[in-house]
C-alpha cells in the first residue's frame, strides 16, 4: 500500500503547474497518516460504516502579497473643543505582505499584515454664522490644513470564513509615518501655505484598526475594508498660543479601500516542495521497514 502512495505522489509531483514559492521548512517530520486519507488492507461494511471522511481540506498557513487604494476621510478632536467638518482626500494607496498562521495548531484564524501606504492628515473647521455674518475657527489663520503622510503599519489579524470563497477580516496594530507637503487654507495664510513652522510635529504614530470583506479566487484575493486611524501625536506644540493653556489637536481618520492580493502560497493543498519533502520521508520510511524485516 506505501509502495502505491509513493507511486501516486510521483504522478501528482509532474501534473503541478506554476508553483507556488516554498513555504518555511518545518523542522519536524510529517505525520502523513495526518495528510493522507489510507485505506486499510482489509476493508468491511463496518468499516466503511464507521469512518469519517473529511468534507474539505484544512486551511494552510500562508503568504499573500498586494495593494490597495482608496479615499481618506480626515476629521481630528481638538481640546480645547473645536468644530470641524468630515473631509476627503485621495488618493490613498499602499501595499502589503500577510502571513496567515494557525493558532495553538487548531484555529486558523489569525495573521500578521506588514505594509506601507500614502495617506492624509488634517483639519476642516465648520463655518458659523451670526448677525448675517459668517466665520470659522482657524489656526495660525487657516481654518482648514491638511498634511500627505507616508506611513507603515503593523496590523494582527483574525478572519472568519464565510465557505470557500469569501470571509469576514479584523484588524488591529500601530501606525508611524512622517507629515509631508502642507496645504493651508484661510484668510492670513501669506507666506505659510505650504510650509511647516516650528511648533509643528512632522513626525506621526498611533494606533489604526479596521474592518473588511475579502473575496477568495484562488490564487488571488479581492479585500474591500474601511480602516480608522487614532494619532497619538498632535498637529503642533500645545503650548504654542500661551505657556499656561495647553490646546491639543490631535489626528481622527479614516480611510475606504479596496485590495488585490496574490497567494504566495497555497490557502489549502501543499506546494511542491511540501510534496517532495513528504515523498522523501515515504521513501525513508519504507527502506527502514525494509532494513528491520
Amino acid at each position: 500500500m506505501r509502495k502505491t502512495a509513493i507511486i501516486l505522489l510521483t504522478l501528482c509531483l509532474g501534473g503541478l503547474s506554476a508553483p507556488a514559492q516554498e513555504q518555511t521548512k518545518k523542522k519536524s517530520s510529517i505525520d502523513l497518516e495526518k495528510e493522507f486519507f489510507q485505506l486499510p488492507d482489509s476493508i468491511t461494511n463496518e468499516y466503511l460504516d464507521a469512518t469519517d471522511i473529511p468534507k474539505a481540506s484544512r486551511i494552510n498557513d500562508y503568504w499573500i502579497v498586494g495593494v490597495h487604494g482608496g479615499v481618506s476621510v480626515q476629521h481630528g478632536y481638538f481640546n480645547p473643543d473645536r468644530q470641524v467638518n468630515f473631509y476627503v482626500n485621495k488618493p490613498v494607496y499602499g501595499a502589503s505582505v500577510t502571513r496567515y498562521a494557525t493558532m495553538m495548531n487548531t484555529f486558523p484564524i489569525v495573521g500578521m499584515e506588514l505594509g506601507f501606504q500614502h495617506n492624509f492628515e488634517g483639519y476642516n473647521f465648520k463655518e458659523y454664522e451670526s448677525d448675517g455674518d459668517t466665520w470659522r475657527q482657524n489656526i495660525d489663520g487657516a481654518y482648514e490644513a491638511y498634511m500627505e503622510v507616508p506611513e507603515v503599519f503593523l496590523l494582527t489579524h483574525a478572519h472568519l470564513d464565510m465557505g470557500s470563497f469569501a470571509k469576514i477580516l479584523i484588524k488591529a496594530g500601530l501606525f508611524g509615518g512622517y507629515r509631508t507637503n502642507i496645504t493651508r487654507i484661510g484668510p492670513r495664510v501669506d507666506g505659510i501655505e505650504h510650509t511647516f513652522l516650528d511648533t509643528d510635529y512632522r513626525w506621526t504614530y498611533g494606533v489604526q484598526g479596521g474592518l473588511g470583506l475579502g473575496f477568495m479566487l484562488d490564487p488571488f484575493e479581492v479585500h474591500l475594508g474601511v480602516q480608522i486611524k487614532w494619532g497619538w501625536s498632535p498637529f503642533y506644540h500645545p503650548d504654542v498660543a500661551s505657556p499656561y493653556y495647553y490646546r491639543f489637536a490631535y489626528p481622527l481618520d479614516g480611510a475606504v479601500t479596496l485590495g488585490l492580493y496574490y497567494q504566495l502560497t497555497p490557502r489549502r493543498g501543499h506546494t511542491r516542495a511540501q510534496l517532495r519533502r513528504m515523498a522523501r520521508q515515504m521513501v525513508a520510511e519504507e527502506r527502514e521497514e525494509l532494513k528491520q524485516q
